[in-house]
């Protein structure tokens, strides 16, 4: 009988060293996977997470100026002191989606409701094919766009009529969307002026109703703020460039440059960007692309402007703070995520791969077997 007793003790004793191992185990689980969740959302791991990551550097800021990453096209986001929007802009088609989660996320980030304007300087793919996305998902107030009309709109002007009529699906789609959704439309023109909060934008060009390139319809809008001038070009080429020059002179100076039609030699003229000789070039543009031409980046050193390139820098944001213009890209994790998950995965495994005390365990029921086998005889 004593035999029997001795044989529950035990089990009940290592039953109950079983148990206390299972708790810490547990424990010890439930720390790592609570210390993985903390520093998952402090070091910012929802970043690998999100298809589009916008620069919040100057959330709150009066005057934001961003440029969005779409390669090869323009896509460029502001805000203005008095709480409105304008996006100058869409990318291609293939980058709806992401100019879209972009607007979307910023405009939540600034308590805002829709996009007050919308810029399409010209009829091009590349400049305006992302729109369609944004107009199926965003409230947009007012558009301003090229005196290009839609297959649709051709069908009220008189047989005589000398404005260009798109042949372009996407432009055609985007307008008649536009329409549908009930979006003011404006056609862009020399002598357009908004004063925004104290922000003044004006609209340099286009001074003509017809021209025989689309690129030359784009509109070259100058933003100024409190000291400091944002030169936007679109695609303007090397004659509108020279009509620019004509007309306005040295009233072109400006701090930032949108370079036109991505850093081809068919904008930028020397003469032109001497006048403006910008502090900041801004580049549209893709990896592996014959753009920008390198003759466009000689040029550009060549008056000692500091090229920011979405090519290299992806997407950016820009403000105006004590009267000097700062910048800043996306900031990734300030720790890598990968270490994290590694580091909890290596701890998991020890936690259940190997035994509590292991060693003092193994001792005790060696002691305990020899005890029942010596009551045994």
């Amino acid at each position: 009988m004593n035999n029997v007793n001795k044989r529950i003790k035990i089990k009940d004793k290592k039953h109950l060293k079983l148990s206390n191992d299972l708790i810490i185990r547990i424990s010890l689980s439930v720390f790592f996977v609570v210390l993985f969740v903390v520093l998952f959302f402090v070091c910012g791991g929802t970043y690998y997470f999100k298809k589009v990551n916008i620069i919040d550097k100057y959330s709150g800021y009066d005057f934001q100026f961003h440029v969005i990453d779409v390669e090869q096209g323009d896509c460029l986001l502001f805000k203005f002191p008095n709480n409105q929007t304008m996006l100058v802009d869409a990318g291609e088609e293939e980058y709806g989606e992401i100019v879209c989660e972009y607007v979307t996320q910023f405009l939540k980030q600034e308590n805002l409701e829709a996009l007050d304007y919308l810029v399409l300087t010209h009829s091009d793919a590349d400049h305006v094919g992302g729109a369609k996305e944004l107009l199926e998902n965003v409230h947009v107030n007012n558009i301003y766009r090229p005196k290009i009309y839609t297959q649709n709109e051709a069908k009220d002007l008189p047989d005589d009529n000398t404005y260009m009529i798109s042949n372009t699906l996407i432009y055609n789609t985007i307008i008649d969307t536009a329409k549908e959704k009930g979006c003011n439309l404006i056609f862009s023109e020399k002598g357009i002026e908004l004063n925004l909060g104290g922000c003044k934008v004006e609209f340099l060009s286009p001074a003509q109703d017809y021209y025989a390139d689309t690129n030359s319809y784009s509109a070259v809008i100058m933003i100024t703020y409190q000291t400091k001038k944002i030169l936007l070009t679109g695609d303007a080429n090397t004659s509108i460039e020279q009509t620019l020059i004509d007309e306005y002179g040295e009233y072109l100076k400006a701090d930032i440059l949108k370079v036109g039609h991505h850093g081809s030699k068919t904008s930028s003229m020397k003469e032109f960007l001497e006048i403006v000789k910008p502090q900041y070039s801004i580049l549209c543009a893709g990896e592996n692309r014959d753009l920008p031409d390198i003759e466009v980046i000689n040029r550009l050193h060549d008056i000692n402007s500091q090229i920011l390139s979405t090519a290299n820098e992806g997407s950016f944001a820009m403000t105006i703070k004590n009267n000097e213009i700062v910048y800043s890209g996306t900031t990734k994790p300030t720790f890598d995520i990968a270490i994290i998950i590694s580091l909890l995965v290596i701890a998991l495994i020890l936690t259940w791969g190997i035994k509590i005390n292991s060693k003092r365990t193994k001792a005790v029921l060696s002691k305990n077997q020899k005890t029942i086998i010596d009551d045994d005889n």
